[in-house]
């Protein structure tokens, strides 16, 4: 399948990778730079980070979110998406996600929906109204 690079806009060929083979291997490496920086440097910050691996900030939260690091910068923080508490890892902390679980099983009681955009806005505001 012929796409377009998300970085660099080039034209290639890949089944499901959004990155051309030249972008990829370059987001690898930060990837392993990020990655090994706090392996060896397990109390370093974020900036820190960044500055020694010359990667941005906003990809080494990315990493973080994704859950892809073993080791967290020490002053990393992130904040779920739904409810705004505070995380070290991923989008939605545990409680939402708990909710999120339970509310798919209770599937069969929501209203009939058009759409899953209509779905995710049901559930998000069903979450929401929780804290209320």
């Amino acid at each position: 399948m012929l796409r377009n690079c998300e970085e660099c806009n080039r034209v290639f060929s890949h089944p499901s990778r959004g990155l051309c083979p030249e972008c990829y291997e370059k987001a690898q490496k930060d990837f392993d730079a990020v990655r090994n920086y706090l392996k060896e440097n397990p109390g370093a910050t974020v900036v820190e980070v960044a500055r020694e691996t010359e990667v941005d900030v906003d990809l080494i939260y990315e990493y973080i979110q994704e859950g892809r690091l073993d080791v967290v910068p020490r002053d990393a923080s992130l904040q779920c998406t739904i409810c705004g508490a505070s995380i070290t890892i991923g989008r939605v902390c545990a409680r939402c996600r708990n909710d999120l679980r339970n509310t798919m099983s209770q599937k069969a009681q929501a209203p009939k929906l058009k759409s899953r955009q209509d779905a995710k806005v049901y559930m998000i505001e069903h979450l929401k109204s929780r804290n209320d």
